[in-house]
């Protein structure tokens, strides 16, 4: 009896113990790493990028289209899966979908295929700026195109400087300013970039450094001009946002971009339109 009464009720409890006590300690020790990275004001700099699996994210990317006075045209969303660390080097898109809504109180729905983009694969380079590394894509399909090139920017912003960040300091980033030319599209110039890391948070139950960044007045240029569409616009960017990168393998865990563009733009029609656009990009990291 007493040997059952052990198994049935004491065992358990202890088991239950020991493991409340590993989780606290656990979490303890994540909280100690957190504390020390905090208290020496820098982030570490012999953290690497550590990907043993593939890692997929969903990249949702939300477009409002107004007049400057904030009368609303048209609302997209864009939507795709995006995996990284392929065992050939590339990463590639999956699921991608596409919704276009007149009314401004609909919500967005699941979207529609965009089967020109499905299995895209590609290593990431500046390359991808180039015309010929999309030769599936509609020469209209800027946005697609934009689920490549946004992406390729949040991950520069999480690990070009990642060790060169104090805490609370802004930092200049040169490396990314810069007219880029975006073949077949026009001409997208950064200005002035600049990261700060602000602090450390916990997601996805990983310690993370919290970056955020800001661009202002980047000069924005677009002279798209195929058989079925043609636009020529001009105008200017600012967009900022915050990344969570994990202190333990360096992977980007969540981030966010907000964009507001203003466009002088000469329609198909050859009247011309003042248009502000605003574009709310999510990423978030699926479990393995």
């Amino acid at each position: 009896m007493k040997t059952q009464f052990f198994k049935n009720t004491i065992l358990p409890i202890i088991l239950l113990v020991i493991t409340i006590f590993f989780v606290v300690d656990l979490v303890s020790a994540k909280t100690t790493n957190l504390v020390k990275v905090l208290e020496k004001g820098k982030l570490p700099a012999d953290l690497q990028l550590l990907e043993k699996n593939p890692q997929s994210y969903v990249v949702t990317t939300d477009y409002f289209h107004k007049d400057i006075f904030g009368n609303f045209f048209q609302k997209e969303r864009y939507r795709g899966t995006y995996t990284r660390a392929l065992t050939n080097g590339k990463v590639m898109w999956t699921n991608i979908t596409k919704e276009t809504i007149n009314n401004e109180n609909t919500p967005f729905g699941n979207g529609s295929p965009l089967t020109f983009m499905e299995n895209f694969s590609y290593m990431v380079s500046g390359d991808m700026m180039k015309a010929e590394s999309f030769p599936s894509f509609p020469a209209s399909e800027v946005n697609a195109k934009n689920l490549v090139w946004d992406v390729m920017g949040i991950e520069g912003f999480s690990w070009m400087y990642f060790d060169s960040l104090k805490l609370n300091i802004p930092f200049a980033a040169p490396a990314f300013n810069g007219k880029i030319s975006m073949e077949g599209v026009g001409t997208f110039e950064n200005k002035n970039i600049v990261l700060t890391w602000t602090g450390v948070t916990r997601t996805n139950d990983e310690p993370c450094a919290v970056i955020d960044y800001l661009a202002m007045d980047n000069p924005l240029d677009l002279s798209i001009d195929s058989e079925y569409f043609k636009l020529i616009a001009k105008g200017r960017s600012h967009y900022w946002g915050t990344i969570l990168v994990s202190l333990s393998d360096k992977q980007i865990e969540h981030a966010v971009l907000h964009e507001d563009v203003i466009l002088d733009m000469v329609l198909p029609d050859g009247k011309k339109q003042l248009a502000n656009s605003t574009r709310l990009i999510t990423v978030e990291k699926l479990s393995n």
